[in-house]
């Protein structure tokens, strides 16, 4: 089966009428982890944050072999990961090698373009994701900064939940990941955060002052 679009809670209900998987969260910080999943692996050392509530964690190392056997898990969650690694193709194929299926989630080119804090020159954000529809396949570039980022992460995420297809790409894959790489797109001109404030005080000034000439107009 291709990788395909899917929806994060329809795939989260389903880990949980199936408890008998054997489901890690790779890439899963001590945060915003998936509580359906029974074993942890991140970059970063949380061992203790999850030795207290009893789960199964591994680190991992940056652009290595990940270490696990092959598909010794059913299922793999990669939420928010591969945007950072080095090399894209190296690690879908090693989610591919010790996993049999799972859910990718990437952030879009706009969300990517709206929040800050996301280009730390280790760690952050390197590559944009869209999904082809028609081929059924991952497209990542290189990621450019076309746009001020003006919102926090925080934020984000509380708009995720109502435009969550504007923010955010929600995939499921079985037995493999259709993965290619373009060429980064093109850009003139970086758009001003400041002259996208400006046009919208001028537009609503526009308006304002028509209102107030209406109500003058007024008998």
């Amino acid at each position: 089966m291709p990788i395909r679009r899917t929806l994060k809670k329809n795939q989260k209900k389903w880990l949980r009428q199936n408890p008998e998987l054997k489901i890690l969260d790779l890439g899963c910080s001590n945060v915003n982890f998936w509580p359906e999943a029974n074993h942890f692996a991140d970059i970063h050392d949380y061992e203790n944050d999850f030795k207290i509530k009893n789960l199964k964690f591994t680190k991992i190392e940056p652009d290595k072999k990940l270490p696990f056997k092959d598909k010794e898990f059913d299922y793999v969650v990669c939420a928010h990961v591969i945007e950072h690694v080095n090399d894209p193709i190296f690690f879908k194929k090693e989610i591919e090698r010790i996993g049999k299926s799972g859910y990718i989630e990437l952030p879009t080119r706009l969300n990517d373009n709206m929040v800050f804090g996301c280009d730390e020159e280790i760690f952050g954000h390197k590559w944009w994701f869209e999904f082809d529809d028609d081929d059924k396949k991952l497209v990542f570039s290189k990621k450019i900064n076309a746009i001020d980022q003006f919102v926090s992460v925080g934020s984000i995420f509380d708009l995720t939940e109502i435009f969550d297809d504007s923010f955010i790409i929600q995939t499921y894959w079985n037995e493999s990941i259709d993965m290619v790489k373009k060429d980064a797109y093109q850009l003139q001109k970086k758009i001003s955060f400041l002259s996208l404030v400006k046009k919208y005080f001028s537009k609503n000034i526009r308006i304002q002052i028509s209102k107030l000439k209406n109500i003058f107009k007024s008998p």
